[in-house]
């Protein structure tokens, strides 16, 4: 893996990261997961939760490479709307790269499929 850690490992660094923030009084915190287009849906659904649990906000949803078709962002956000726990709390963002073109589309199909926030 890029980062030479566990699943377990990189959980608890986000969920200390997100921690850290609120423990500055920061009341607007939002997390990305690098990469979330090719991510495995069970660990993003796993660490997002965590994350929310730990006083995330916003969940920023990348598509790092811009490879993702509209219609596999689209569903992925989705998908994590309904699998993440607490998802009903926080805001879904995307932040989608353009390197086959793609990134107004892939933003727009996650508009479609409930993200509120989208950056390009």
């Amino acid at each position: 893996s890029k980062l030479n850690k566990t699943p377990d490992e990189v959980v608890e660094i986000a969920v200390n990261a997100v921690t850290f923030a609120k423990s500055l009084g920061c009341d607007d915190i939002e997390f990305s997961p690098e990469d979330a287009g090719r991510s495995d849906p069970e660990f993003l659904y796993r660490i997002l939760g965590e994350v929310i649990v730990a006083g995330a906000t916003t969940l920023n949803i990348p598509d790092t490479t811009g490879w993702n078709m509209p219609w596999e962002f689209g569903e992925l956000i989705k998908k994590l709307r309904e699998n993440v726990p607490g998802a009903e709390n926080v805001v879904f963002s995307t932040h989608c790269q353009n390197d086959l073109g793609l990134a107004t589309a892939n933003s727009l199909a996650g508009a479609l499929n409930g993200a509120r926030q989208l950056e390009c």
